[in-house]
């Protein structure tokens, strides 16, 4: 279910090679890049690749984003516009994320997020996620087979082989 947020936030749509890629071999996944071979150090640069993003392409979705939540453009997120914006993507305003993004965003202490912590947290839950995903796809194919999948929940002990 769509919340909107999508088009807020920019989020790339597929491009048409990958498109193809995925009617040749479905189990690949929609563009399928995983730019890193082995765990270890990735930047945001591999982020971008993965993503088939420019860095220009992706500031206008951080921008944008940013956007969504500051409803009111005054320049700062505050706790009732985040969880203004986590509600209206079906996010429960209780949900930890409010918290953390004033907890972990807000550098300076002025219970205050501003564009430019925003982007700092953004690119370290991006980079954070891209290196759990590299953690994940053993192969380093840029998907994630099930296997792969149920092997990180066992390891991480969500589930237990019964």
């Amino acid at each position: 279910m769509s919340t909107g947020v999508e088009r807020h936030a920019n989020f790339p749509a597929p491009s048409a090679a990958a498109m193809a890629s995925e009617a040749k071999d479905p189990q690949a996944g929609p563009g399928c890049c995983n730019p890193v071979k082995k765990p270890g150090h990735a930047s945001l640069d591999h982020v971008l690749s993965a993503l088939g993003e420019t860095k220009e392409e992706r500031e206008s979705r951080i921008r944008s984003l940013f956007s969504f939540f500051d409803s009111n453009n005054v320049g700062y997120l505050d706790s009732s516009v985040i969880e203004k914006g986590l509600s209206a993507m079906q996010i429960p305003a209780g949900y930890k994320f409010a918290k953390e993004l004033l907890e972990v965003c807000d550098a300076n202490q002025d219970g205050r997020v501003d564009y430019q912590e925003f982007r700092k947290y953004m690119d370290d839950k991006e980079l954070e996620l891209y290196r759990i995903f590299q953690a994940i796809d053993v192969e380093h194919n840029g998907c994630i087979l099930p296997e792969e999948l149920w092997d990180a929940l066992v390891k991480a002990g969500i589930f237990s082989l019964l």
